[in-house]
Parts: C-alpha cells; structure tokens; sequence
C-alpha cells in the first residue's frame, strides 16, 4: 500500500513538474508575441514607390501597445469578381511597416471587396482579408503572425482595422 501511494506521489510530481516546465515554455513563447490593434490610413500614389511599382498605397499605422509606424502597399494580383458576388474583386500583395526604429516588418495581404475609389465617393464599399507576416529587419527579423482586416473607402483614402498578433523569432 505504501508504495502504490509513494508511485501516485511521483506521478502525480512528475505531472505538476510537466506542467510548470510546459507552462514556461508557453510564458517564454507567449512573451515574443504581442497583440496588434491598429488603424492603417493610406491612399493610393504614383510617387514613392519601390521599383518597379508605378503606384502603390502609402500611409501609417496607428495601433496599441506601440504598434505605430509607416505602410507601403504593393499590389501583386488583382482577381476577377466571382460569379455569384460580381462586384467583388480578390486582390493581393504585400505591406511593409517601417517603425521609428527602422525595423520593418513584412506581410502578404489578401482580401476581396468591393471598394469604390471613385473621386469624391465616401464610404462606399468595403473589404475583409488577412496580412500573413513573412519576417522583417531589426526587432523583426523572422517575424511570424497575423491579422484580420477590415477596410472602408473615406473621400480619398483607405481606412484599414487590422486585428491580430506578431511573434518576433528571438
């Protein structure tokens, strides 16, 4: 009897032992991510864009726990509308967030909308998608996550929620 209780001790230490071991390493894992809440503002231009881009879309973030910085969308691919939802357009490319810092961090977009960027049209239309980031210079360099977006048109520019967390590799 004795040593049936002194096996279910040790069992039940080498459990509790796995867990604080197992819950450290999700504190220090957990600890390289932080949540992104943020605002991205931006307009399409013609000025400013990497090679070989003719134009591109240039704005900031604004976001919490410091997530502030410059944004530069290129466009890779635009899709057809779908037959069932024919003024809807899949789009695709990448944004890069620069921070006072000069880390960047990199994401693949994909959405699909409706946007109408017509000249003077005020929030006419909208978008949902995903930023997948890819990695990043500086603070992150082997950057991983995500974000869900969500996008408007106001008169003359882009109004994106942006939703999610980055991981930084170190």
């Amino acid at each position: 009897m004795r040593s049936l209780r002194f096996s279910a001790f040790a069992v039940a230490c080498a459990g509790a032992a796995a867990v604080v071991v197992a819950g450290s390493t999700l504190a220090s894992a957990h600890s390289r991510c932080q949540e992104v809440d943020a605002t991205i503002s931006d307009k399409v231009v013609t000025v400013g864009c990497p090679p070989p881009s003719a134009a591109c879309v240039v704005g900031t973030v604004r976001g919490k726990n410091n997530f502030n910085a410059d944004t530069v969308f290129v466009l890779g691919s635009r899709g057809t509308a779908p037959p069932t939802a024919p003024t809807y357009r899949p789009v695709s490319g990448n944004i890069t967030y620069t921070f006072k810092d000069g880390s960047t961090l990199s994401a693949l977009e994909t959405a699909i909308g409706n946007v109408d960027t017509t000249e003077g049209t005020s929030g006419i239309g909208h978008a949902g998608g995903t930023q997948e980031f890819t990695g990043g210079t500086g603070r992150y360099e082997g950057a991983t996550g995500y974000t869900y977006l969500s996008q408007h048109w106001e008169v003359d520019h882009f109004v994106t929620d942006i939703h999610g967390k980055v991981c930084r590799a170190r």
